[in-house]
């Protein structure tokens, strides 16, 4: 498991890029088929709690702990992560990262393969080309979605509202960043089956904000699950949501919202046993 990072900078503002950070690590370790990652929903319960990382291992049925560090000045940023045997209390690798904004992503992917080459596990040919797609991102778009994700997670009105605001700002400083339009369709789904917004602005809109970010991106899971849940909620067109919700599932097993979702969704359909296997995820990885 990947425990929540720790904001070095101490400034309470900054919570959201540690946070934001550490999912993005989940989500790229996660993409490694013979990890089993424990999900965010889980990850974050641990978050400020002070536990001897062999009563957390016990608890979530983990061998080994990632826990780490991160640190932003200006447009870097330096992690420093662990891996740690929880059982033994020992450090089985540590390393430090110290990279522009811009090259988050190849340093997440730098992490991911030095756990696996650690822990042992040869990555696949599939796996070693994902890991290898790393980009360039806008520093300042990929801040603004950090920060819409962070609003996002809290479920509250205003959450939501500060969440569609940061999601368009990454839009407009980056219009090909797939995440920004998925987070957006959620944000505005959600506001509208909380009643605060017509349907048509809602789920309709979040429909084709979805369909961007697939067309930008066909292996977000992220996307498929934005586009499964608008399809469900307003064109009631069940078959096609079940195969978003599947496809964004296979893309990333440990997508916690993929699973939640769907099991929202097979539950309204009658299906009550699928439903709550689906959503199984969350209490257990």
């Amino acid at each position: 498991m990947v425990l929540p990072l720790d904001n070095l900078s101490r400034d309470p503002e900054q919570e959201y890029f540690a946070d934001g950070l550490t999912e993005a690590l989940i989500t790229t370790l996660a993409k490694i088929g013979e990890l089993r990652v424990v999900s965010r929903t889980s990850s974050m319960l641990y978050k400020g709690v002070r536990k001897p990382l062999r009563e957390i291992a016990r608890e979530l049925e983990v061998d080994t702990v990632v826990e780490g560090t991160v640190l932003r000045a200006g447009d870097r940023v330096r992690i420093t992560a662990q891996l740690i045997d929880p059982m033994k209390e020992t450090h089985l690798w540590a390393e430090s990262y110290d990279r522009p904004l811009r090259d988050i992503l190849d340093l997440q992917a730098d992490v991911a393969r030095a756990i696996a080459h650690e822990i042992q596990i040869k990555l696949t040919p599939q796996e070693q080309a994902q890991l290898a797609q790393a980009h360039p991102v806008d520093p300042e778009a990929y801040e603004a979605y950090l920060k819409g994700r962070y609003h996002w997670i809290k479920r509250s009105r205003e959450g939501h509202v500060r969440a569609c605001q940061y999601f368009q700002q990454a839009i407009t400083e980056d219009p090909a960043s797939a995440p920004a339009y998925a987070g957006l369709a959620d944000a505005v789904a959600i506001i509208a089956l909380w009643g605060l917004l017509p349907p048509d602005e809602g789920c309709g809109k979040a429909r084709g904000l979805a369909q961007k970010a697939i067309d930008l991106d066909h292996s977000l899971a992220e996307a498929h699950t934005s586009l499964a849940w608008a399809r469900f909620h307003y064109d009631y067109d069940f078959t096609t949501a079940e195969k978003e919700f599947e496809r964004a599932i296979e893309l990333n097993p440990r997508y916690a919202v993929a699973h939640h979702w769907f099991g929202m969704c097979l539950a309204m359909m009658g299906r009550y046993e699928e439903g709550w296997v689906r959503d199984r995820p969350l209490q257990r990885s």
